[in-house]
């Protein structure tokens, strides 16, 4: 069992920081111009937890007051001068930096002390992760508030993880809890939140306990759950973007280099770099794109979960069967019409992001390097001088003679590239999309990029795309509807039974329709989610994956076989290919023990 927090991401740092170290001295003991000036992109890499410079990984523990907060922190951190005190001891925003991560110990929210409320949402915008600490009693009317709040409103229900403290003073289990505490967090699941339950105390208390003590404090402490939490919190949610955000851009910056020692022609080059500024902003169009599609389907969520919790809560007495179905027929027309409004909202998300992908690749079509690197095509003859530090005669492998022998065939090639980034942009704004009009509106030419693309969002998010009909969602609300008629005796009768057994069991049978109401309307939340989903990696595929295969093959086109490459673009594949392996480490959450 583990008596103390060990984050399991040191290796991926060390490997990281090696990584760059050796990225470095490649580019810096390089012949080529070009690729030693790489050596600045590399030392402008910021790896997280490493450099002193850099902001470390930042958890920020939050919930209600004299949850434990400082207790379960001293227990993480070894560190006896925390003070822990029954009162609201924490009135300040206390770091601790430890482990290359810095923990927030934050005041208590509603605590009487509106200054302590306004401190802890000051921060947590900052924080990378949010620890949400409850007792063992759970959520109360104010802080279930506060923590949807947290969660749905303001968003952070994606780097949240909960934790319920003080189980020592519970003889409730775990398993007991899961349902009231669901009824908070839903339509997510306590399992989407890394719920772990624990006794902070228990494990101070076990340090100085006997030896048959110690043993069943710790056990009652649950320390070593609440460190594998953190290691899977941070893994999949924090260590995630921190980490692989460099490792990007030194893959990327590994890339570049190889490319431009596998050719010996400055305009392959130049094509060569328009190509790689191309690629990266159609990747960073996607990156947004999917970015913004994922707070729309999250607003549709707790949208159509709210509708579900609307019929649920009016499960209770004094309500009418009538009254319940009434509200039940409205909650699904507002879900339906909810979900059907997500394609107009997905076009929407995609005409915009298009527009901006188009405003980029002008600008990438009226930049200098491609305008000279059409008029050095158009010439016929490759040309010393001109594309800026591109046509350096240091570049230069064989004598000019050599060259031009080989020129008329690799100019094809050359041409092509830059006859595309000339005309991808203007081929989306045919007629009066080129004045402006929308992309997706009447006007784009029918023959133009702009019109098959609209052609394929339709295909994807048009009228045919109704999740809400699905065959599960139907199925999930159909039980719905059949629970809200199951108690329609029940309300009829409940205020007419005087016999407390009766009441108690008719109560039971009221809670237990809300819960599956609730549930139903999750479920099908989630399902409308899935076929989102589902519809946008299609699409993703059908457009991005496609430009992005067509940019890749024509950079394996001009930079020939692999077997041929120089021994120096084969060290910096060779960097490529560490880091591709860290990034999947990462992504795949196989992080190596410490």
């Amino acid at each position: 069992m583990a008596d103390r927090a060990s984050f399991e991401f040191g290796e991926i740092l060390s490997a990281t920081q090696q990584l760059q170290s050796d990225l470095r001295a490649a580019t810096a003991c390089s012949e080529d111009p070009k690729v030693k000036a790489l050596e600045r992109e590399v030392d402008e890499v910021r790896i997280t937890g490493m450099s002193s410079d850099a902001p470390p990984l930042t958890i920020a523990f939050v919930g209600q007051y004299n949850a434990g907060k400082s207790t379960i922190l001293r227990v993480l951190t070894g560190r006896e001068d925390i003070v822990i005190d029954s009162d609201v001891c924490t009135d300040a925003v206390t770091v601790y930096d430890w482990k290359g991560v810095r923990l927030l110990d934050t005041p208590g929210v509603h605590a009487g002390h509106p200054d302590h409320d306004e401190k802890t949402y000051a921060i947590i915008d900052r924080a990378d992760l949010i620890v949400f600490v409850v007792t063992n009693e759970l959520f109360d009317d104010t802080i279930g508030r506060h923590f949807r709040e947290l969660a749905f409103a303001r968003q952070h229900a994606r780097r949240m993880l909960l934790v319920v403290n003080k189980m020592g003073q519970d003889p409730g289990s775990p398993e007991t809890k899961q349902g009231d505490i669901e009824k908070v967090t839903a339509p997510l699941v306590l399992e989407d939140f890394h719920g772990v339950f624990v006794d902070a105390r228990s494990w101070i208390e076990a340090q100085i306990a006997d030896e048959e003590d110690r043993v069943d404090l710790l056990e009652l402490a649950n320390v070593g759950a609440l460190t594998d939490a953190l290691n899977g919190f941070i893994a999949e949610r924090g260590l995630t973007g921190r980490l692989s955000a460099p490792l990007f851009t030194m893959r990327g910056i590994a890339e570049q280099a190889s490319a431009l020692l596998s050719t010996d022609f400055p305009q392959e080059r130049a094509a060569l770099e328009l190509l790689h500024r191309k690629r990266s902003i159609f990747l960073a169009s996607r990156g947004r794109l999917r970015t913004t599609m994922s707070g729309v389907i999250a607003r549709a969520v707790v949208d159509i979960g709210s509708y579900g919790d609307e019929v649920a809560e009016s499960i209770e007495p004094g309500k009418t069967e009538k009254d319940v179905e009434a509200l039940h027929t409205r909650a699904q027309a507002n879900a339906s019409a909810r979900s059907k409004a997500l394609s107009d909202e997905a076009r929407l998300c995609i005409e915009t992001e298009f527009s901006e992908l188009r405003r980029q690749l002008e600008a990438l079509r009226d930049g200098v390097l491609a305008r000279e690197l059409t008029g050095q095509v158009e010439s016929g003859t490759p040309s010393d001088v001109g594309l800026g530090d591109f046509a350096s005669l240091a570049w230069h492998a064989r004598s000019k003679e050599e060259g031009l022998a080989d020129w008329p065939a690799k100019a094809k090639k050359v041409g092509s590239v830059a006859k595309d980034i000339g005309n991808w942009a203007a081929r989306w704004a045919t007629g009066p999309a080129a004045e402006g009009a929308s992309a997706f509106s009447a006007t784009a030419a029918r023959g133009s990029d702009a019109h098959k693309v609209v052609y394929n969002v339709g295909k994807f998010f048009g009228v045919k795309f109704q999740p809400w009909g699905a065959v599960k969602v139907a199925r999930t609300i159909g039980n719905a509807g059949r629970l809200v008629s199951a108690v329609g005796g029940v309300l009829a009768v409940v205020a007419q039974i005087a016999e407390d057994r009766q009441q108690e069991r008719y109560h039971l049978q009221l809670r237990d329709a809300r819960d599956g109401v609730r549930s139903a309307y999750r479920d099908s939340a989630l399902s409308v989610q899935t076929a989102f989903w589902e519809q946008f990696e299609s699409f993703s595929k059908d457009f991005y994956d496609s430009e992005l295969l067509a940019i890749d093959e024509t950079v394996e086109d001009l930079i020939g076989k692999r077997s041929e490459r120089k021994s120096g673009a084969e060290g910096f594949q060779n960097l490529e290919r560490r880091a591709e392996k860290l990034i999947e480490l990462i992504t795949l959450r196989r992080l190596p023990a410490p």
